[in-house]
């Protein structure tokens, strides 16, 4: 999608905010915006999947979670301790 710098519309804190950093640190608005700019396509969270298809495992990949907890056993399947009633109905466990 092509934008034509142009059309952007600050509102009016929006364009206060821009002069005074431009004044702030004596360098054209322009130069000001654009490096805000390229710091937040630096900081911004990582975009979906164009078809939005991208599965928890994945998700969880690619934002370094898989993995990250330490001291546990590497996979909680492996171990039949761990699964022992999984998927079971405990009349412990429920509210009522």
């Amino acid at each position: 999608m092509s934008v034509n710098p142009t059309d952007i519309r600050l509102d009016p804190e929006q364009q206060r905010t821009l002069a005074d950093l431009a004044e702030a640190t004596g360098r054209p608005w322009g130069d000001v915006l654009r490096e805000a700019l390229s710091q937040y396509g630096k900081t911004r969270p990582p975009q979906r999947t164009a078809r939005g298809d991208e599965s928890f495992y994945d998700a969880a990949t690619r934002l370094g979670l898989v993995g990250s907890v330490k001291g546990c056993p590497p996979d909680l399947s492996s171990n039949p301790d761990y699964m022992e009633g999984f998927g079971t109905s405990d009349a412990r466990t429920s509210s009522g």
